[in-house]
């Protein structure tokens, strides 16, 4: 980990110290206006292209430690916007959000009629990214007068909103990345983002059974207790050897459904097994476990299920053979 991905990991941490804690998940505005003005959802973007410099690795590092934090912030999905529009065009200070759709929209007189659902932040959105397969990226005007958002949300309360389309012109991004890049990237920031809020539950759930006492011993001392704890680590320990294994070789399609894959199973267990060594305390509102493992929930399907990842990852690995997957599972 580079000096500078330490720093900007740090400095959420910073961040997220000085924010309004109070606030509704999703809607922690003054943190997200300090983090614009930080140039934050511009790390990894070329400075020649209007970002703010830095590689993938950082990004990653910026989202990880938001989920380690268990804050809602739209890192991802305007850091990839930007960088899929930076790629044709300068970047301006409009605020951004993507979509990703299986199928292209229908744009043959230059605009589109159609229905887009779950589209994150759309409300707080001015500019909206289309990707599609077989298509190139499109950017929508979300103040146009033929668009309506209709506010919606997800498992841990963050706006996954509906976009009616109603003829609407489009721009075609003229130099863009392919829909499998867009993809890839999204798949190992959310990746991250999962990573960091598996920690954050871990962290949080390793304290109270050591502080929480029965018997005359803190819960720790209960095998079963212990155990289960050494679980969850296992868990993160191949969590990390994934993203590990991404910051290496960067946002390809391999390094990505390997990530998502393996992020998606330990958000499952952590989750789960985080809310059984609780026991009553892990569903109160007052307490802050809910705050972590509804974006476990939340985010371990975001861009694909679980499963799809593992008939993807299966069918490349199939495709390439043994020795090739070896080599890309362990890059020297």
């Amino acid at each position: 980990m580079s000096q500078l991905t330490t720093e900007l990991s740090d400095l959420v941490d910073g961040l997220v110290r000085r924010s309004d804690a109070d606030e509704p998940a999703g809607e922690r505005r003054a943190m997200w206006v300090q983090a614009r003005e930080l140039g934050l959802h511009r790390v990894g973007i070329p400075e020649e292209r209007g970002g703010a410099g830095g590689a993938f690795e950082d990004l990653l590092a910026i989202v990880e430690a938001l989920g380690r934090n268990g804050v809602s912030l739209p890192v991802i999905e305007t850091a990839t916007a930007d960088w899929v529009i930076g790629h044709s065009t300068e970047l301006t200070d409009r605020t951004t959000t993507l979509a990703l759709l299986e199928q292209p929209l229908d744009t043959r007189d230059g605009t589109a009629t159609a229905e887009l659902r779950a589209v994150p932040w759309a409300r707080d959105s001015e500019l909206l990214v289309v990707c599609a397969p077989g298509a190139d990226p499109l950017v929508v005007d979300l103040r146009h007068p033929a668009v309506t958002v209709r506010p919606g949300e997800n498992l841990a309360g963050e706006p996954r909103d509906e976009v009616v389309l109603d003829g609407v012109p489009l721009t075609s991004s003229a130099a863009p990345p392919d829909f499998e890049q867009v993809r890839a990237r999204l798949a190992l920031l959310w990746s991250a983002a999962l990573a960091g809020a598996a920690h954050g539950a871990f962290r949080l759930t390793k304290t109270y059974v050591s502080e929480r006492r029965q018997f005359g011993a803190p819960l720790l001392k209960i095998p079963a207790v212990a155990g289960n704890l050494a679980l969850m680590r296992v868990e993160l320990l191949q969590t990390d050897a994934a993203l590990s294994l991404a910051r290496t070789s960067g946002p390809t399609p391999f390094a990505a459904e390997t990530a998502r894959l393996t992020t998606a199973a330990a958000a499952t267990v952590v989750a789960t097994t985080a809310h059984q060594l609780h026991g009553a305390m892990g569903i109160t509102e007052e307490y802050p476990l809910h705050a972590f493992t509804r974006r476990l929930w939340a985010w371990r399907d975001a861009v694909a299920a679980e499963r799809q990842w593992a008939e993807d990852l299966g069918r490349r690995a199939a495709a390439i053979g043994e020795e090739e997957t070896w080599t890309l599972v362990t890059p020297a």
